[in-house]
């Protein structure tokens, strides 16, 4: 909205609240998707969206370790076990990169195996014309 009309919208509608920015729905969607990333229930897109979303928000770092702590380090704290929630995260989220590795070679090596498999289907029904069998 350009300036003069954001002063006329002010001085109409002096109490309607802000729009929010696109970086407020960035912040707010990965917020949602932290309960999905501790239950391992993000789809590959989505947990390569978190984790670079992740590496270039200190703000979003800072809420997953709030909630890290929550969701981990509550319960180790009332059994009076002592850990370093900031190495645990790390390692939470390194071993995450290592899934979705995992899962993304997982599926390009299953999109090659059903290519093969076609490509020696489609080789023996054209054994099969060649020999005169069907």
């Amino acid at each position: 909205m350009k300036q003069k009309e954001r002063k006329v919208w002010d001085l109409v509608f002096p109490d309607f609240p802000e729009r929010e920015s696109e970086q407020e729905n960035i912040h707010r969607a990965f917020e949602g998707k932290i309960p999905d990333f501790f239950a391992d229930q993000l789809t590959n897109r989505e947990l390569e969206d978190f984790l670079a979303h992740y590496d270039e928000c200190r703000e979003c770092r800072d809420e997953l370790s709030i909630q890290y702590l929550i969701h981990t380090g509550l319960a180790r704290l009332e059994t009076g076990e002592v850990f370093n929630l900031q190495k645990e995260l790390a390692a939470y989220v390194a071993l995450e990169r290592g899934r979705l590795f995992r899962r993304e070679r997982n599926v390009k090596l299953t999109a090659l195996y059903e290519l093969f498999t076609l490509l020696a289907f489609a080789g023996a029904v054209a054994a099969c014309y060649v020999l005169g069998i069907v």
